[in-house]
C-alpha cells in the first residue's frame, strides 16, 4: 500500500487549498503573501465592418416588389381583421339593444296583461246576474216572470204566410218550375 502512485496529481497546484497563515507570525517580518494567479481573460473578438453588396437595379426592383407586396398583405389582413372586430362589435351592440327592447316591451305586456285582469274583473262585477236584476227591479221596476205568464207556441202545423188582403200561400216541398206553372196557369 505504501506504493501509490501520485504521478496523476503532477502539474496541479494544491497550495490553493492550503490555510493561509498571517504575514506576522512567529516573526516579525513580514511575510510576502503569493498572488494568485491571473486568470487569462478570453481574447475579444476584433470588430470588423461589414458592407452590403451592391445590388443591380433589376435586383432591387424585385426587392422593393416584394417588400411592396408583403406591406400590402400586412395592410390587408390589418383591414381585415378590423372589419371583423367592428362588425362583431356591431354585432353585439345590436344584440344589447335588442334585449333592452324585448326587456321593455315584456314590461309593458306585464302590465298591460294586469289591467286586463283587472278590467275584466271589474266588467265581470258590473254585469253580474244579481247586478242586472237589482237594476231590472229597481230602477226599471221589472219583476220576475211567473208560470202563469208563459205562452206556448205550437209550430207542428202546416207552414203559411198569410198576406194583407185574402190571398194565402202555402209552402210546399215542389220544385220551382212546378210552382211557377201553377201561378201562371191562375
Amino acid at each position: 500500500m505504501a506504493n501509490r502512485s501520485y504521478d496523476m496529481y503532477n502539474g496541479i497546484d494544491f497550495s490553493d487549498f492550503e490555510p493561509v497563515s498571517r504575514s506576522y507570525e512567529k516573526n516579525a517580518v513580514r511575510k510576502i503573501e503569493q498572488t494568485p494567479r491571473k486568470v487569462s481573460q478570453p481574447k475579444k473578438p476584433q470588430l470588423r465592418v461589414v458592407r452590403n453588396p451592391v445590388k443591380s437595379a433589376p435586383q432591387e426592383k424585385r426587392e422593393m416588389r416584394r417588400t411592396a407586396l408583403q406591406t400590402a398583405k400586412v395592410i390587408a389582413v390589418a383591414v381585415l381583421l378590423l372589419t371583423m372586430l367592428s362588425t362583431l362589435l356591431y354585432g353585439r351592440f345590436k344584440v344589447d339593444e335588442l334585449d333592452r327592447e324585448i326587456s321593455n316591451l315584456t314590461a309593458e305586456i306585464t302590465a298591460a296583461q294586469s289591467e286586463n285582469v283587472r278590467l275584466n274583473m271589474k266588467l265581470d262585477s258590473v254585469i253580474s246576474l244579481k247586478n242586472v236584476e237589482d237594476y231590472a227591479q229597481t230602477k226599471l221596476g221589472m219583476v220576475k216572470m211567473e208560470n202563469h205568464q208563459i205562452e206556448y207556441i205550437d209550430l207542428s202545423g202546416e207552414d203559411k204566410v198569410v198576406l194583407s188582403g185574402t190571398k194565402s200561400l202555402s209552402v210546399d216541398n215542389k220544385s220551382f218550375a212546378s210552382k211557377l206553372l201553377e201561378y201562371i196557369s191562375k
